[in-house]
């Protein structure tokens, strides 16, 4: 069995894996600062790209295309809990803070990409500003009273 150290520069490779997919066609520089956020023993990525590329290679995902501005996005989040596994059967929600006081959610769905489970959606950032993007995880087992939530900054450019 590998070392928690190993598990992790795994979780870690499979992320990147990930995000070189969905990146390889961006060529936007706005991105998630410390895109990785640990929280009650759940490691949580968050990656923030280009939707229209996205929509192209995977028509149907997501209920279809988000259309073509450059404000579409699509977020996709990887978790994993303690062991290193990839959490399964979760309810994800991204919610927005807008500089100026706007804020939305954004439902995240499970999506398979390269036979790994991430969980993404759609979303319209309509200002170059600054985010926060909070991603709330609620596990059907083990149940928790409350939701796992962690927090990150995005910069839409």
């Amino acid at each position: 069995m590998g070392s928690r150290t190993d598990r992790r520069w795994r979780q870690v490779l499979g992320s990147v894996g990930l995000a070189g997919i969905l990146l390889a066609p961006a060529t936007s520089n706005a991105g998630v600062v410390d895109g990785v956020q640990t929280a009650d023993g759940l490691t949580i990525n968050l990656g923030v790209v280009p939707a229209p590329p996205v929509a192209r290679a995977h028509p149907q995902m997501h209920g279809g295309a988000s259309g073509r501005s450059i404000h579409n996005m699509h977020l996709v989040t990887a978790i994993f809990d303690a062991s290193g596994a990839r959490v399964k059967n979760a309810t994800v929600v991204a919610h927005i803070f807008e500089q100026g006081g706007r804020q939305w959610n954004v439902p995240l769905q499970p999506m398979t990409v390269n036979g790994a489970l991430s969980y993404g959606g759609y979303t319209t950032f309509p200002k170059d500003s600054d985010y926060r993007i909070g991603i709330i995880v609620q596990r059907p087992v083990p149940k928790r009273r409350h939701p796992v939530t962690v927090h990150f900054t995005w910069t839409h450019d």
